[in-house]
């Protein structure tokens, strides 16, 4: 049988986000039948993992940074003696034009896969309508990680949804020792842990967490713990500093350990902007954790284990009310298990959902 060739399309080789989604397929599909390689546009911690699964990884600039070099290195990369069967993008409007080169150079199946409901950087809103049609057009699958994702890139053209999914079994509750994951990442004793996973960016909106820290009626024993990288980090490590709020949060490095954080972390918070299906909110879910999130981010993004609250960003008094009295949460595994797979969001589901894609063009 012909193994079919894949080139991915990921922003970064960081953890977290698109990257842990792709990663997760990876780590499952079958080696023999399918082959994975990389297009990125920042490397990353990942790097190791993909070679060590098989994978041949392209480090290039962004058609915005420099745009002859970008395209002369999708140019080779799609002029390989052994062509790629599949190109998936999943910078989605980003990348249109990558998505045109594959087109010309005749790979089969061209998907364009929109994992955000919004656009962070408002300047771009102009060019949207634009955006949008190049990549609708110059692609012929059509994915989304949730309802207002597709419909945010497509409009009322025919998409398919593909859910975010992860490892369930990774992030149940599980007998560990909490005071040597603590000891590990620094974090207080005798706090409770209220955990962000997430870049640091405008549309992860940390400064929410800075009001939240600040107001007088929060309980004394409520601790920020924010994982991951990005361009605001310094920025706000600078205002937890100017703010005296030392006391109230931990920033830690992106991290492979998720699952631990989750297992000494009493809940998880999260108040984006926008948000589409988070794979980081589906692990706490998957850890049991109740979650506090914006009512921006979708609605089915919840498991239905009753561990979500959707608030308000104009009004602190709720998010301020549960972060003091946060419950305790007794759930079977099984419960958490057959909820991730009615709803089509553990691996398994995902996986023959995506490979039927692969295979119904990619053979022909």
């Amino acid at each position: 049988m012909k193994k079919i060739r894949i080139l991915q399309v990921i922003p970064a080789l960081t953890l977290g986000g698109i990257s842990s989604v792709v990663m997760n397929w990876f780590r499952h599909l079958d080696a023999n039948k399918y082959q994975f390689d990389f297009i990125s546009f920042n490397d990353g911690p990942l790097r190791g993992e993909i070679l060590a699964l098989g994978g041949n990884i392209h480090i290039i600039p962004t058609i915005k940074q420099k745009p002859f070099q970008h395209l002369k290195a999708v140019n080779q990369i799609l002029s390989d003696t052994q062509s790629y069967d599949v190109v998936h993008v999943h910078n989605s409007f980003k990348n249109g034009v990558l998505l045109w080169l594959a087109k010309q150079k005749g790979v089969k199946v061209r998907v364009c896969h929109s994992h955000t409901s919004g656009v962070e950087n408002k300047f771009l809103l102009p060019f949207m309508a634009l955006f949008k049609a190049l990549v609708t057009r110059a692609s012929n699958v059509h994915l989304a990680c949730g309802k207002q994702a597709g419909e945010f890139l497509y409009g009322n053209k025919p998409f398919t949804v593909i859910n975010n999914a992860i490892s369930v079994q990774r992030y149940l509750a599980q007998a560990s020792d909490h005071q040597a994951i603590k000891k590990q990442f620094s974090l207080p004793n005798n706090k409770k842990l209220v955990l962000h996973v997430g870049r640091f960016s405008i549309v992860k909106n940390h400064q929410f967490l800075l009001q939240l820290a600040q107001d007088k009626s929060l309980d004394p024993s409520v601790h920020f713990v924010c994982v991951g990288e990005g361009p605001l980090k310094i920025d706000f490590l600078e205002k937890i500093q100017q703010k005296n709020l030392q006391s109230r949060f931990t920033l830690l490095p992106a991290t492979p350990e998720i699952p631990n954080l989750l297992q000494v972390s009493d809940s998880f918070i999260m108040p984006s902007l926008f948000e589409g299906i988070s794979v980081a909110l589906l692990e706490a879910q998957a850890a049991a954790l109740p979650c506090l999130i914006s009512n921006t981010i979708v609605k089915a993004s919840d498991m239905g284990l009753e561990l979500i609250s959707f608030n308000s960003l104009d009004d602190l008094s709720p998010w301020l009310t549960q972060l003091n009295k946060l419950p305790s949460v007794d759930l079977p595994p099984e419960k958490i298990t057959d909820a991730f797979f009615v709803r089509g969001f553990s691996t398994e589901s995902v996986l023959a959902q995506l490979t039927n894609i692969y295979n119904a063009r990619a053979l022909e």
